[in-house]
């Protein structure tokens, strides 16, 4: 299924990316972890960027906060402040205002508008999840990590 992924991500060269993503590769999950790490080297391709918000430093170390996990809270600090390969945008009026249009249109949570309004105002063709209320979003392509087990 690997390779099924591989063929996906292979017709994008900029892909939104859902904090998901980012907690089944640092926390390495069971399931998802060779999916995320598939992923994650695709993005290593020249010419190729992923794109998620600030949201995701917000929403991958409040756990690992909470359990005292500072280690674990540098990493991901670490990992999006300073990747070459994953470029971190700060909300601002263009993305709010894109977040609105996506929560009106289709009613998504402010966190996830916020998501996937990065991913169009960075033109991404492809945003990576494993949230299927997503896949609502007609904009751009939805990809579910899930259906590639």
């Amino acid at each position: 299924m690997a390779i099924a992924l591989s063929n996906r991500l292979a017709q994008h060269t900029i892909i939104g990316l859902d904090t998901n993503a980012f907690i089944y590769l640092f926390e390495h999950h069971p399931q998802f972890f060779p999916l995320a790490e598939r992923l994650f080297d695709y993005l290593k391709t020249p010419e190729t960027q992923g794109i998620t918000s600030i949201i995701t430093l917000i929403e991958t170390c409040i756990q690992p906060r909470r359990e005292g996990r500072t280690d674990l809270v540098r990493i991901y600090e670490q990992a999006l402040f300073h990747s070459a390969q994953v470029q971190m945008l700060p909300i601002d009026a263009a993305l709010a205002k894109q977040a609105v249009i996506l929560r009106a249109q289709y009613g998504f949570r402010v966190p996830d508008a916020l998501q996937l309004a990065a991913a169009l105002e960075s033109k991404a063709t492809l945003f990576v999840t494993n949230d299927r209320r997503l896949q609502k979003c007609t904009e751009l392509e939805v990809l579910i990590l899930q259906d590639f087990l």
